[in-house]
C-alpha cells in the first residue's frame, strides 16, 4: 500500500476545463510514491483565496499566528513557579497568591467568550494585535506592583492579562482551516495546540531562571520582548485570511494591494476587513461559543478535555509547592532555579508529542481513509488519541505514588515526562476534531473546547487544598488516573459511535454543525476509489 503524501513532496493538479467545488474532476495532489489525495476543501481560482497563495506565505503567516499565540498564552501565569516568592512582599497566604494563579486561568476562560465576537466588527488579525498590544500593557502592570499594598491591584492585572492571553490561541484554529486543506491540518493543530500549552509550562521555566539571579517582578519584564515581537511580527507578516466559500453568502471588498494602506485597512481599526451586517454577525458569534459549548458532541469531547487536559494543567499550577518546601516538612527543598530546570521533563514531553503529532496526526487517520474507499469520517481523527489515554493514566499514577511516598525526584521526572506528553498527544486531537465537527465556525468551537479544557485547571486552586487533605496526596493523583481511565470510555465510544452523536448535534444545531463527512479524500491513481 502506498504511503501517504507529505506536505513536502507532493505538486497541485488541476482539470482543465473546470475550477469550481462542482467540478466532475477534482484538484488532488500526488504524492512521490503515487498516492492522490483530493483536496478539501477544493480551491478557487482567485488568487485572494489562501488556498491558493504559496507555502512560503501560508507558512510565514502560521508561523507569526503561532508565536503571537505562545507569546500571549505565557503572559499571564508568568509567576507560576515564583508565585511564593510573592509571599512576603503582599503578606498573604500561599493560598492566596495561587488565586492570583486562579486569576489567569479564570480570565484564560472568559476572556474568548468575551473578545471573539469582536472579529466579526474589526477583524481576526485586528483582534489577535490589539490583544497582544493589551497583553504588552498588562504585563508592565503586574510588574510594578511591589508594594505590601498591591496584592488587589496585581491580581486583577492577572485576571485582564488572562482574558486577552487566550485570545491569539483561539483565533489560530481560524487561520488553520483557513491556509490548509483537510490532509495537512493535523500537522498544523499539532504543531499549534503543542505551542499553547508549551507557552505555560515554558514560560515558567524560563522565569524560573530569571527569578534566580532577579527581583521577582522581572519575570513579568522578561515577556516584554515576547510579546514586542510578536506585536511587530503580526503587523509586518499576518494577512487577512477570511474567504467566502459558502454560496449567497456576503463577501468582503477586496484588500488594498499597497502593502501600507493593506496593514492599515487590516489594523486599523480592521473594519475594512470584514462584510456589511457587522452587528447581527456580532451577535451571532457571540451566541454561537454557548451552543457549541453544550451540543452533545462538545460534551462528550470536552469530558474528556476536562480530565485529559485539566490534570496537567493543575500540576504545572501547583509544582512549586510540591518541590518548594523543605525535605524535612515533605518538598524537596528547590530553589526556583532547581524547579525551572525539573520543567525539563515537561518539555521533553511536549516536543516528544510534537514530533509524534507531526508524523502520525495526518498519517493514520488519512491511512483508516483509504482502507475505507476513499471517504473521510471526522472520527478517524480520535484514532490517534487512542495512545495517550493509555500513558496518561500512567503517569499520574506515577506522580502521585512519587508524592505520596517522597520517592527519587527522577521517578516525578518521569511521570512529569509522560503527563505531559499523553496530553499533549491528545489535545490537538480533539481541538482538530470538534472543529471539523463545525467546520464553518472554527473559532467559536475552539472557544468552546477551551473553556472545557481550562475549567478543570481552575476549579483545582481551589478545591486542591481540601481534596489533599481529604484523600491524602498519594491518592488525589491516584484519582486523576482513575478518572482520565473513566473518560478513555467516553472517547472509545466517540471512535465507534461518534457519527451518530454528531446526527444528534446536527438536529439540534442544524444553522452550525457542519462536516467534511463523506469527502472523497483519496483516490487511485486511475481515478478509482482507494482499497
Amino acid at each position: 500500500m502506498a504511503a501517504t503524501p507529505s506536505m513536502e513532496d507532493v505538486e497541485i493538479k488541476s482539470p482543465p476545463t473546470t475550477t469550481t467545488t462542482d467540478a466532475k474532476e477534482p484538484k488532488v495532489e500526488t504524492g512521490k510514491h503515487g498516492d492522490i489525495v483530493v483536496l478539501v476543501p477544493q480551491p478557487t481560482d482567485d488568487p485572494d483565496d489562501p488556498l491558493n497563495w504559496p507555502m512560503s506565505k501560508k507558512i510565514l503567516i502560521f508561523a507569526c499566528v503561532c508565536f503571537a499565540a505562545f507569546a500571549a498564552q505565557m503572559s499571564p501565569n508568568s509567576n507560576q513557579l515564583t508565585f511564593t516568592e510573592q509571599v512576603p512582599v503582599y503578606q498573604v497566604s500561599v493560598a492566596a497568591m495561587l488565586d492570583s494563579v486562579a486569576a489567569g486561568l479564570a480570565g484564560w476562560l472568559a476572556g474568548p467568550f468575551l473578545f471573539i465576537p469582536f472579529c466579526a466588527v474589526i477583524g481576526r488579525s485586528s483582534v489577535v494585535l490589539w490583544s497582544l498590544i493589551i497583553i504588552f500593557v498588562c504585563q508592565i502592570w503586574g510588574a510594578e506592583m511591589t508594594h505590601v499594598d498591591d496584592y488587589i491591584s496585581f491580581t486583577i492585572s492577572r485576571l485582564f492579562c488572562g482574558f486577552f492571553g487566550a485570545v491569539p490561541a483561539i483565533l489560530g484554529s481560524g487561520y488553520i482551516i483557513d491556509l490548509f486543506y483537510l490532509h495537512q491540518r493535523g500537522k498544523a493543530f499539532a504543531i499549534f495546540e503543542v505551542l499553547i500549552i508549551f507557552a505555560v509550562v515554558g514560560g515558567g521555566t524560563l522565569s524560573g531562571f530569571v527569578a534566580q539571579t532577579q527581583p521577582w517582578n522581572y519575570v513579568f519584564w522578561w515577556t516584554l520582548g515576547p510579546v514586542g515581537a510578536a506585536i511587530v511580527s503580526v503587523i509586518l507578516f499576518v494577512d487577512d485570511t477570511t474567504y467566502t466559500r459558502e454560496p449567497g453568502s456576503t463577501a468582503r471588498p477586496a484588500l488594498p494591494k499597497s502593502r501600507v494602506a493593506n496593514r492599515l485597512a487590516t489594523f486599523c481599526p480592521g473594519t475594512r476587513t470584514q462584510p456589511a451586517g457587522k452587528t447581527e454577525t456580532f451577535i451571532k458569534r457571540a451566541l454561537i461559543p454557548l451552543q457549541i459549548t453544550i451540543a452533545p458532541v462538545t460534551v462528550l469531547t470536552g469530558t474528556y478535555v476536562f480530565i485529559a487536559l485539566g490534570l496537567p494543567v493543575m500540576q504545572a499550577s501547583t509544582l512549586a509547592t510540591y518541590l518548594e518546601p523543605p525535605v524535612e516538612a515533605g518538598g524537596y527543598g528547590f530553589n526556583p532555579l532547581q524547579i525551572a530546570c525539573f520543567t525539563f521533563t515537561a518539555w521533553i514531553g511536549i516536543i516528544g508529542a510534537q514530533v509524534y503529532g507531526y508524523f502520525f496526526n495526518d498519517k493514520i487517520p488519512l491511512w483508516l481513509a483509504r482502507r475505507r474507499d476513499g471517504t473521510w469520517h471526522p472520527e478517524y481523527r480520535l484514532a490517534n488519541a487512542i495512545f495517550p489515554s493509555i500513558i496518561l493514566p500512567i503517569g499520574l499514577g506515577i506522580y502521585g505514588a512519587g508524592l505520596q511516598y517522597h520517592l527519587n525526584i527522577m521517578v516525578l521526572a518521569l511521570a512529569s515526562f509522560l503527563i505531559w506528553f499523553g496530553a499533549l498527544l491528545a489535545l490537538p486531537v480533539c481541538y482538530n476534531y470538534i472543529i471539523e465537527c463545525f467546520l464553518h465556525h472554527p473559532v467559536e468551537a475552539s472557544v468552546s473546547l477551551n473553556a472545557w479544557r481550562i475549567s478543570f485547571g481552575l476549579m483545582s486552586v481551589f478545591i486542591i487544598t481540601e481534596w489533599q487533605a481529604a484523600v491524602g496526596v498519594g491518592w488525589m493523583w491516584g484519582m486523576g488516573a482513575f478518572f482520565v481511565v473513566l473518560v478513555d470510555i467516553i472517547m472509545a465510544f466517540l471512535i465507534l459511535k461518534g457519527h451518530v452523536v454528531r446526527g444528534m448535534t446536527v438536529r439540534l444545531f442544524p444553522g452550525i454543525a457542519w462536516t467534511e463527512d463523506g469527502a472523497k479524500i483519496t483516490v487511485k491513481a486511475d481515478g478509482a476509489a482507494s482499497p
